[in-house]
């Protein structure tokens, strides 16, 4: 069976997802649109990057007609596909065209599918509470809409929806969807380290988008606990992931997000080295996952939210004991939930299906 993951690389998952698919005996490739400057490997690009704006509908067209016979399954990711361009009003052109032998399968990885009225009435806490969140894209309530809209054309032609946070499950159609966990493309690459804490506690937190990752709370109270406690304060923010990488091995604790209720692909690398995570994860969303996922998870992290993050953090930081404790338990989770060979086991089933 020949897979091709495309058109875009999202943190590297499609070729994590892709390695694991490999070891499962399937034919996978990645196809970018354009090349990452993170660093994130492909099998084929089509270099948007280096193209005018005017040739790169032509390519993706052309990328289309060369492709469509030549795989078994296409797995969209980021609900994107080759000839899509929304902010021309283009949505899914090629959808219609792939040979109906063909499987069509779509994961949906954040604001691909989240939508920030629904989810404002739905919870008190979210990174759609911050006009801020990714430059206030989605404030006049048009992505909403436009969101909606993809979804229901996605639903009309895939055989199936997957969604890498949960609370994506609460806009994509139940019969049609299910949870998938990420799967890191440098999974191979990352070894854990041994734990061991030093005088100084060093502290990180990779920004990225400071508003949908609540970092000025997380900044705030750094600095206030920073006062009382020997700790270093480490801030990653537009690197390469393989310098981002170097300096994450260094952590002693590692700070992901405090606003989306659920965890990123940074999470995942972290527990990956063996370093305790910190992190908002939302109660109820829980609740399409695995139960035994669940559970785990509740060990192996230390759940944090703007209003707890201080006394939480403190209580670590006064019993470092607890630090090595999270170390071991998010070392057991990952390896259990995030290795490549089990989440291309969940994607190979529906290939098949």
């Amino acid at each position: 069976m020949r897979v091709l993951h495309l058109p875009t690389l999202v943190g590297g998952m499609a070729w994590g997802l892709a390695q694991g698919e490999k070891r499962l005996g399937l034919d996978a490739s990645v196809l970018t649109a354009a090349a990452s400057w993170l660093g994130y490997p492909y099998d084929i690009s089509l270099h948007w990057e280096k193209k005018r704006a005017a040739t790169v509908i032509f390519s993706s067209i052309k990328a289309f007609l060369t492709y469509r016979n030549h795989f078994d399954v296409f797995h969209f990711n980021f609900g994107s596909t080759l000839v899509d361009f929304r902010n021309y009003g283009i949505h899914y052109w090629d959808l219609p065209f792939y040979p109906t032998n063909k499987k069509i399968v779509f994961t949906f990885n954040g604001c691909d599918a989240r939508q920030k009225k629904r989810t404002i009435e739905r919870v008190n806490i979210s990174s759609c509470h911050e006009r801020e969140c990714y430059g206030g894209i989605c404030n006049s309530g048009r992505k909403d809409k436009i969101r909606e809209k993809r979804i229901g054309i996605a639903s009309k032609y895939a055989h199936h929806l997957f969604a890498v946070n949960p609370d994506l499950l609460y806009f994509l159609p139940e019969n049609l969807s299910s949870f998938l966990p990420y799967s890191l493309g440098n999974w191979y690459e990352i070894q854990p380290i041994p734990y061991k804490i030093g005088r100084i506690i060093k502290i990180v937190h990779s920004t990225t988008d400071r508003a949908a990752k609540g970092s000025n709370y997380i900044i705030q109270i750094l600095e206030n606990l920073k006062k009382r406690y020997p700790i270093e304060i480490v801030l990653v923010e537009k690197l390469p992931n393989q310098k981002a990488i170097e300096i994450y091995k260094d952590a002693d604790l590692v700070i992901d997000q405090i606003l989306a209720g659920w965890y990123g692909g940074f999470a995942v690398e972290c527990m990956r080295m063996g370093k305790p995570v910190a992190v908002f994860i939302r109660e109820e969303d829980l609740k399409f996952i695995p139960k035994e996922m669940a559970n785990d998870l509740k060990e192996a992290i230390i759940n944090v939210n703007p209003f707890n993050i201080e006394k939480v953090l403190e209580e670590y930081l006064q019993n470092s004991h607890f630090l090595n404790q999270k170390s071991n338990a998010g070392l057991e989770y990952v390896h259990k939930w995030h290795d490549p060979v089990y989440v291309a086991g969940i994607t190979k089933s529906i290939y098949e299906s």
